[in-house]
C-alpha cells in the first residue's frame, strides 16, 4: 500500500489541485493570527474548524483525481477497487498532518498567544486538529463522482452538509423534541470544538472521548463508503 500512496501523492502533486485549499489554509492562520494576543486553546478550537473544511476540500479534489480509464488500470495494479479508496481516504488525511502541525506550532511559535501554551495543551490540540481532519475527509468522499455524477452538485450538498455540521448547536436547539437524534447522524465535530473552547473545565474523560468519537465516526463513515462503493461495483458487473 505504501507504494500505491505514493503513487497517489505524485497525481496529486502533478495536478496541482493542492494548491488552492492548502494556499487559504496558510494564509488564513496567518492573517487570524495577525492581532495579538489570543486565547489558547478557544483559537485552536478555530483552527480545528478549519482544517476540517480544509481537509473536506482536500479529499473532494482529490479522491477522484483520475480518469475513468487511468483507474482501471491503477485498480489493476493495486489488486482491488477497496485497497485504492483506502489508499486514497488514507493519503487524504496524512496531507492534513503537516496543515495540523502547522496550525498548532505557528502561534506557538511566533508567540501570538497571551501565554506560553503546555506541552500537554499543544499534543491534545494535535490530536485534536488531527481527528478533526478525519472527520472531514470521511465526510467529503461520500461526494465522489461514483455516487454524484455533477461536480456541480456534489460540491453544493458537501458545502450545505458542512455549514449544516458547523451550525449543529443551533440547529438543534430548533429541532423538534424526539428528533434531536438526527443530530448524531451529522460529524461531532461541535463536541471537540466545545471541549477546546472550555478545556479547563473539562474532564480528561470529555476531553479523550471528543477524539475517540471522531475517529470511530470517521472509521463508521470511511467504512460505509467503501461498503457502497463495492455494492455499487458488484451491481455494475452484473447488469
Amino acid at each position: 500500500m505504501t507504494s500505491l500512496v505514493s503513487f497517489l501523492h505524485t497525481c496529486y502533486m502533478r495536478s496541482y489541485r493542492y494548491g488552492p485549499p492548502t494556499f487559504v489554509f496558510f494564509l488564513g492562520i496567518i492573517f487570524v493570527y495577525s492581532v495579538v494576543p489570543n486565547p489558547v486553546m478557544a483559537s485552536y478550537a478555530f483552527s480545528t474548524t478549519f482544517l476540517f473544511i480544509i481537509s473536506a476540500v482536500i479529499c473532494y479534489t482529490f479522491i477522484d483525481i483520475e480518469t475513468s480509464n487511468q483507474e482501471s488500470v491503477t485498480m489493476l495494479h493495486s489488486g482491488s477497487l477497496l485497497k485504492l479508496y483506502i489508499s486514497k481516504l488514507v493519503y487524504s488525511w496524512l496531507f492534513s498532518v503537516p496543515l495540523a502541525l502547522y496550525a498548532v506550532l505557528f502561534p506557538a511559535l511566533f508567540q501570538k498567544f497571551d501565554r506560553n501554551p503546555s506541552f500537554e495543551e499543544l499534543c491534545m490540540s494535535l490530536i485534536y486538529h488531527v481527528s478533526s481532519s478525519w472527520l472531514g475527509v470521511a465526510l467529503a468522499c461520500w461526494f465522489s463522482s461514483k455516487f454524484i455524477r455533477s461536480r456541480v452538485m456534489s460540491f453544493l450538498l458537501l458545502s450545505v452538509v458542512v455549514v449544516v455540521t458547523l451550525s449543529v448547536q443551533g440547529i438543534e436547539n430548533i429541532l423538534p423534541e424526539g428528533l434531536e437524534n438526527m443530530i448524531l447522524l451529522l460529524p461531532p465535530l461541535n463536541s471537540t470544538v466545545n471541549v477546546l473552547v472550555d478545556y479547563d473545565a473539562a474532564t480528561l474523560y470529555s476531553k479523550l472521548n471528543v477524539i475517540g468519537a471522531s475517529l470511530l465516526y470517521g472509521v463508521i463513515s470511511a467504512a460505509l463508503f467503501l461498503f457502497m462503493l463495492h455494492r455499487r461495483k458488484l451491481d455494475s458487473s452484473y447488469s
